[in-house]
Protein backbone atom coordinates (compact mmCIF):
# COMPACT_ATOMS: atom_id res chain seq x y z
CA UNK A 1 0.00 0.00 0.00
CA UNK A 2 1.37 3.59 -1.08
CA UNK A 3 -0.41 6.31 -0.08
CA UNK A 4 1.40 9.30 -1.77
CA UNK A 5 4.43 9.98 -3.94
CA UNK A 6 6.74 10.83 -1.61
CA UNK A 7 6.78 7.59 0.23
CA UNK A 8 7.11 6.03 -3.28
CA UNK A 9 10.05 8.07 -4.27
CA UNK A 10 11.82 7.47 -0.60
CA UNK A 11 10.91 3.68 -0.83
CA UNK A 12 12.34 4.01 -4.30
CA UNK A 13 15.93 5.20 -3.12
CA UNK A 14 15.91 3.11 -0.42
CA UNK A 15 15.39 5.34 2.62
CA UNK A 16 12.53 3.55 3.28
CA UNK A 17 12.13 -0.21 3.24
CA UNK A 18 8.98 -2.44 3.39
CA UNK A 19 9.44 -5.72 4.44
CA UNK A 20 8.68 -8.46 7.29
CA UNK A 21 11.30 -7.92 10.62
CA UNK A 22 12.48 -11.09 10.45
CA UNK A 23 13.36 -10.54 6.89
CA UNK A 24 15.97 -7.90 7.78
CA UNK A 25 19.73 -9.32 7.86
CA UNK A 26 21.65 -6.26 7.39
CA UNK A 27 21.26 -4.28 10.52
CA UNK A 28 19.09 -4.08 13.51
CA UNK A 29 15.66 -3.12 14.53
CA UNK A 30 15.72 0.07 16.63
CA UNK A 31 12.10 -0.58 17.87
CA UNK A 32 9.58 -3.13 18.01
CA UNK A 33 6.31 -1.72 16.83
CA UNK A 34 3.99 -4.62 14.51
CA UNK A 35 4.90 -2.75 11.46
CA UNK A 36 6.14 -3.74 7.91
CA UNK A 37 7.36 -0.05 7.34
CA UNK A 38 11.03 0.71 8.56
CA UNK A 39 13.00 4.10 7.78
CA UNK A 40 16.44 2.74 6.90
CA UNK A 41 19.77 4.62 8.03
CA UNK A 42 23.61 3.87 8.55
CA UNK A 43 26.12 4.15 5.75
CA UNK A 44 26.06 1.92 2.87
CA UNK A 45 27.21 -1.67 2.97
CA UNK A 46 25.60 -1.82 6.54
CA UNK A 47 25.03 -2.45 9.11
CA UNK A 48 21.92 -0.36 9.22
CA UNK A 49 19.93 1.03 11.38
CA UNK A 50 15.61 0.18 10.64
CA UNK A 51 13.42 2.51 12.47
CA UNK A 52 9.62 0.71 12.49
CA UNK A 53 6.86 3.40 11.78
CA UNK A 54 3.36 3.40 11.62
CA UNK A 55 2.09 6.34 9.46
CA UNK A 56 3.26 7.85 6.56
CA UNK A 57 5.98 10.74 7.47
CA UNK A 58 5.09 12.66 4.63
CA UNK A 59 0.82 12.70 4.10
CA UNK A 60 0.40 11.05 7.32
CA UNK A 61 -1.64 8.18 6.81
CA UNK A 62 -2.05 4.81 8.80
CA UNK A 63 0.24 2.49 6.72
CA UNK A 64 1.20 -0.13 9.36
CA UNK A 65 -0.92 -3.93 10.08
CA UNK A 66 -0.63 -3.28 13.67
CA UNK A 67 -2.97 -0.07 13.12
CA UNK A 68 -5.30 -2.17 10.80
CA UNK A 69 -5.44 -4.82 13.40
CA UNK A 70 -6.66 -2.34 16.40
CA UNK A 71 -8.67 -1.20 13.98
CA UNK A 72 -10.49 -4.86 13.34
CA UNK A 73 -11.02 -4.80 16.87
CA UNK A 74 -12.94 -2.22 17.94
Amino acid sequence: MYCCDELIKAMDLEMIVKKEPHQIRDGRLRNELNTEYFLKSGQDGGPYNYLGFNYCPFCGKALSRGLWAAEKKK
